[in-house]
């Protein structure tokens, strides 16, 4: 199983998305777009994080994050995260990714 592993800042938590520019090189290279939605990236990428259906995205290649993230915010309130807490992606199938928190 593949994984890795991203902290939380403050202004994940304010804008409801999740820095991906240190770990960039995990996700396949067709899966990151451009800037705005009429730039997206020929492969979408499934997120699951145990609070609604699937996400199908891509990575917006300016910002490297999550172009789909209104789920995100849910994400943080669910799990009552906060800055510094630390988030696993983990790979579980060919285009398939499951985020949860770090536990303990």
């Amino acid at each position: 199983m593949e994984f890795v592993e991203i902290e939380l800042t403050q202004g994940n938590l304010n804008h409801d998305h999740l820095y991906l520019s240190s770990v960039i090189e995990f996700f396949p290279p067709d899966s990151i777009g451009g800037s705005n939605d009429s730039n997206l990236a020929p492969r979408a990428l499934e997120v699951h994080s145990g609070i609604a259906s699937p996400v199908r995205t891509d990575i917006a290649g300016d910002k490297k994050i999550f172009r789909r993230r209104a789920w995100v915010g849910e994400f943080f309130k669910v799990h009552n995260l906060a800055a510094g807490d630390r988030v696993i992606i983990e790979k579980t199938g060919a285009d398939r990714y499951h985020v949860h928190p770090k536990r303990a």
